[in-house]
């Protein structure tokens, strides 16, 4: 079951995860600080299965603001096309991948098929790839795929997240202890 954090909720309808720490820089401009609100707040606002497979895992994740209009939810959304295709349902955008829809991030309004939108949402977060052997950063991890596969040095490589601007790094509750809050 999935709720959106709105306004309007109350902390009982929203799943409960404990308190996830964020490392924050004296300059942070996250949404903690803009909204005045707690930390532990926060992993009220992103995706329940997103901070599951963040504890599972143990490792860091870097979500990003909905910026889809006419619909804001409020939630975050982590920086992978899986990620983003599961928020989109969510939002209601389904339909076979043929189906031609209209992307409203951030005011966008750009025309492309469906099965399309959740790269097209990532150039957006400014999400990219990069290869494990050589370095070099590409728009989207099908595009490095292809110098891997045409590259002899990088055969073996794998494609890197390289997060975009605006994403905010939640850390799972095991980093607690040795991650505060530093102002």
């Amino acid at each position: 079951m999935f709720l959106p954090a709105t306004k309007n909720a109350t902390t009982s309808q929203m799943f409960k995860y404990p308190a996830i720490r964020r490392v924050c820089r004296a300059s942070c401009t996250c949404l903690h600080r803009t909204l005045n609100m707690p930390l532990d707040i926060i992993p009220n606002m992103v995706d329940p299965e997103t901070v599951f497979r963040m504890e599972q895992s143990g490792q860091p994740l870097v979500v990003y603001d909905c910026e889809l209009q006419g619909a804001p939810c409020g939630m975050f959304v982590e920086g992978t096309t899986s990620a983003v295709s599961a928020h989109l349902r969510r939002h209601g955008i389904t339909g076979p991948d043929s189906a031609t829809t209209t992307c409203t991030w951030d005011g966008c309004y750009t025309t492309l098929k469906k099965g399309s939108m959740a790269r097209h949402i990532l150039t957006h977060l400014g999400v990219k790839a990069r290869c494990s052997v050589c370095g070099i950063v590409r728009c989207r991890s099908d595009v490095l795929l292809e110098h891997v596969e045409s590259s002899g040095l990088c055969h073996l490589g794998i494609a890197e997240n390289v997060s975009g601007p605006k994403g905010h790094i939640i850390y799972p509750t095991s980093w607690a202890a040795g991650n505060e809050h530093q102002v």
